[in-house]
C-alpha cells in the first residue's frame, strides 16, 4: 500500500475559542478534514497530497488538539460545530465540503444542521450510540483516552497495518491532546443527541467494513435516506489511513459528482 508524502503549509487563525493550527494544501473547490478525538490534522497525511490534486485541501487540529490552543473548559459537540463554522468563515471558505471522521463526523453534522453555506457532508465512521449503548462501553472509553500513550500491540488492532512512523504520530497527537481534553470529547460525544434528518446538505455515509461503529449504521441511514452508503473492505475506525487511496477516490467522486465509485 502507498502512502503519499505532502509538504502542506502551517496555518494559524485566532477566532474566540483559541488560536486553531491547520494544513493546507492545493487550490480550487475548498474541502475542510475533521480528525478523531486524540489526534489531529494529520490524521489525513496520507490523503491530503492526492485530495490536494483536485482540491483546496484544509485539515483543522480541532479545539485542544495538535497545535491548537488547549481547552479551557469543556466543550460540547454543538461548541466545536459553531469554533468550525467561525474557522471557515475567517478563512473565507465559500460552499465548503466538510470530510468529518469520528467526533470529527458529528461535528461536521450538526454544523451541516446549522448552515445553509455547506455544499456537502461526508460522515466518516460516524458513531451513533444510545444512553445505555454509551453507558456499556464506557469503562472501554476510559481504559482507551485516559492513558494517552500506548503500545504498539494496544494500538495496532485498531488499523490495518499499523507502521511504526503512524504508530508515532499515534502517540504524539494523543499526548498533546492529554487525557483530559480526550476525555471531554468522548462526554461531548456521549451527550450529543444528533437530528441527522435535519442535515440538507448531500452527504456521504462511509464506514469501514472492520471499523468500531457499525452498530449506528442502521440508525444514520434510516435518519438520512438519501444519503450515498459506501462501505471499506478491510478497513476499520481509519480508513484514510488503512487504504488512503481508496479512501481519496471516493471523496474525490462523491463531491465531484454525488456519487461513489
Amino acid at each position: 500500500m502507498m502512502k503519499s508524502s505532502f509538504r502542506p503549509d502551517d496555518g494559524f487563525i485566532s477566532i474566540p475559542f483559541g488560536r486553531l493550527h491547520y494544513l493546507e494544501m492545493g487550490t480550487g473547490t475548498p474541502v475542510v478534514l475533521l480528525h478523531g478525538a486524540g489526534s489531529s490534522a494529520y490524521e489525513f497525511e496520507h490523503v491530503i497530497g492526492q485530495l490536494a490534486e483536485n482540491f483546496r485541501v484544509i485539515a483543522w487540529d480541532m479545539p485542544g488538539h495538535g497545535d491548537s490552543d488547549p481547552l479551557l473548559h469543556h466543550m460540547t459537540i454543538d461548541d466545536y460545530s459553531d469554533a468550525l463554522l467561525t474557522f471557515i468563515r475567517h478563512l473565507g471558505l465559500t460552499q465548503p465540503h466538510l470530510v468529518g471522521t469520528s467526533i470529527g463526523a458529528q461535528i461536521v453534522a450538526c454544523a451541516a444542521r446549522h448552515s445553509a453555506e455547506i455544499a456537502s457532508v461526508s460522515l466518516v465512521e460516524l458513531p451513533l450510540r444510545s444512553s445505555a449503548e454509551w453507558n456499556k462501553i464506557w469503562p472501554l472509553v476510559e481504559t482507551m483516552f485516559s492513558r494517552p500513550t500506548q503500545s504498539f500491540e494496544q494500538a495496532a488492532p485498531r488499523f490495518r497495518d499499523l507502521t511504526q512512523s503512524d504508530f508515532q504520530r499515534w502517540n504524539i497527537d494523543r499526548n498533546k491532546a492529554g487525557a483530559k481534553t480526550m476525555m471531554s470529547a468522548m462526554w461531548a460525544l456521549r451527550d450529543h443527541r444528533p437530528s441527522l434528518d435535519a442535515i440538507t446538505a448531500s452527504t456521504l455515509l462511509l464506514y469501514g467494513e472492520d471499523g468500531a461503529v457499525a452498530d449506528g449504521i442502521p440508525l444514520a441511514t434510516a435518519a438520512l435516506p438519501k444519503a450515498t452508503v459506501v462501505k471499506m473492505p478491510a478497513c476499520g475506525h481509519f480508513p484514510m489511513i488503512d487504504d488512503p487511496e481508496s479512501f481519496s477516490e471516493i471523496i474525490r467522486i462523491f463531491i465531484s459528482t454525488g456519487q461513489h465509485p
